[in-house]
């Protein structure tokens, strides 16, 4: 049974892209704890198995300002998940060019595998994602695209050296498999 802290990234009080994968993490037997963004670098994270970055509401221009708080990832070798706000803070870390209003998504929209990777057992080549987003990111130097679309190229990219995955969509919505798929990869 695997210890993952869903860390939000929205500001406090606000939960509602964090506690849908508390409750995901906690229906697949697994122990979630719950973080806010800033609680970060006072936190034992290595006392976790796996690491999942939440998003925050649409139009949030949260990078430069959650940066700071994030520092810890790059040294971080366990299991990662960013999603969304989790996604643009992870790659701006790495390098990627921070896309503004460029590649904006906002409903369900389909996505296809472009590298196979256990991340996606269990999913179609194509599948359809939630989306709420106005920027999107690059892929940075240290990392592969796993995933794209025909609107945002940066749907899902794992860095290669170790178990960091981000997302550009809301698995937490209706793409609970993927959710799964990482805390198998945290067992």
């Amino acid at each position: 049974m695997a210890k993952i802290v869903v860390v939000n990234n929205a500001e406090p009080g606000i939960r509602e892209f964090a506690e849908p994968i508390v409750q995901i993490i906690s229906d697949a037997g697994s122990t979630p704890a719950f973080i806010e963004y800033a609680e970060c670098p006072a936190t034992n994270l290595n006392a976790f198995d796996g690491i999942i970055l939440s998003g925050s509401p649409q139009g949030d221009d949260i990078v430069e300002h959650h940066a700071p708080y994030f520092q810890w990832i790059k040294d971080f070798e366990k299991p990662v998940l960013g999603i969304c706000a989790g996604h643009h803070v992870t790659g701006y870390l790495y390098g990627s060019e921070l896309l503004r209003s460029q590649e904006p998504e906002s409903g369900d929209f389909e996505v296809e595998i472009v590298k196979t990777d256990p991340l996606f057992n269990e999913l179609p080549q194509k599948f359809t994602v939630r989306q709420m987003h106005n920027d999107s990111i690059t892929v940075p130097n240290d990392f592969e695209l796993l995933l794209t679309s025909s609107t945002c190229k940066n749907q899902l990219m794992k860095h290669k050296n170790k178990p960091l995955y981000t997302c550009q969509f809301h698995p937490e919505f209706y793409n609970h498999r993927l959710i799964l798929n990482f805390i198998a990869l945290c067992g």
